[in-house]
């Protein structure tokens, strides 16, 4: 009965650190806005978002055309503007400015910005969009965390090895113990 249930244990950790949050190349899915005449689609990664180093991935596409691959627009230029929307204890004010490229991105279909976050707290955050003579602007807020050492996500993938040697050395031990009892019957 004791080694189904070790088995059983196994399976249920093993499977609760394989499952992981559906994402887009980008990161997380914090804004899916209309700007003007384009739809705009704003990823952050890490998942929390946290003080420190981020990036910030943009895919723009035309408000019209519902097929992403056809309504795409690469050659946009894209600017990310953030402010604090309370300012917190010694933190600057000051907006942060940031124009996205491709490079920085992940993927082609998107421009990215890598930057730091310097505090935690609700950021507002402006999307501006120009192609031509076509532009458009989307606005939201961003939550931003404290900076942590291991968020939620790390905290299992870093305590599977423990509990799996606790299972481990638990299963050694029914099973000497079992060899044991067995030895004492015949």
């Amino acid at each position: 009965m004791t080694k189904p249930l070790i088995l059983l244990c196994l399976l249920l950790i093993t499977l609760a650190v394989s499952l992981q949050t559906a994402r887009a190349d980008g990161g997380r899915l914090r804004l899916h806005e209309p700007a003007g005449p384009f739809m705009v689609t704003l990823f952050t990664n890490p998942d929390p978002l946290t003080e420190g180093r981020a990036d910030f991935s943009v895919a723009v596409e035309r408000a019209a055309d519902h097929d992403l691959n056809q309504g795409l627009v690469q050659d946009a230029k894209v600017t990310l503007i953030l402010t604090p929307k309370d300012k917190a204890p010694g933190a600057s004010g000051e907006r942060i400015v940031l124009p996205t490229t491709h490079t920085a991105a992940t993927s082609a279909f998107l421009q990215a910005a890598n930057f730091t976050l310097p505090h935690p707290g609700v950021w507002k955050i402006t999307i501006m969009v120009q192609q031509g003579a076509d532009t458009g602007e989307c606005f939201g807020e961003i939550d931003v965390l404290p900076y942590r050492i291991a968020s939620d996500e790390i905290a299992w993938e870093i305590a599977v090895v423990p509990i799996a040697m606790l299972l481990f050395a638990l299963h050694q031990a029914m099973k000497r113990k079992q060899h044991r009892t067995s030895e004492g019957v015949c």
